[in-house]
């Protein structure tokens, strides 16, 4: 499958018309055409905008041993995948935050008491 095959597939499946693609890339739907038509030296600026627009990743636009269909869209949504980054970060953090506190807690613990003698 060629990248202009790859961006009518993806703008279809998104229910996009090409003027309302083009309208968010900035450019015109002539323009926008051709790069569904011929789309032979894209330049990456553009594949950029295009992935924004699409909310996709780039790997999956380049990706052309992957069909586009609704379920591998999903998978490489941009959005998805930022948010599950990003939960993972706040997951991560909230996570050495509670491993410091347990750890202050054993060493707490551990200490003999002010004032008692070991017998």
């Amino acid at each position: 499958m060629s990248l202009a095959t790859r961006l009518r597939k993806i703008r279809e499946y998104r229910g996009m018309k090409q003027s309302a693609v083009a309208q968010e890339m900035n450019i015109t739907q002539q323009a926008y055409s051709c790069l569904e038509t011929r789309a032979g030296n894209v330049k990456m600026d553009t594949m950029q905008r295009y992935c924004v627009v699409m909310k996709i990743e780039i790997s999956f636009l380049l990706a052309f041993d992957i069909p586009v269909n609704d379920e591998n869209l999903l998978i490489f949504d941009r959005i998805n995948f930022s948010q599950v980054v990003d939960e993972y970060k706040k997951l991560t953090n909230r996570l050495s935050v509670y491993e410091e506190l347990l750890m202050k807690e054993n060493s707490m613990n551990k200490r003999p008491l002010e004032g008692s003698s070991a017998a």
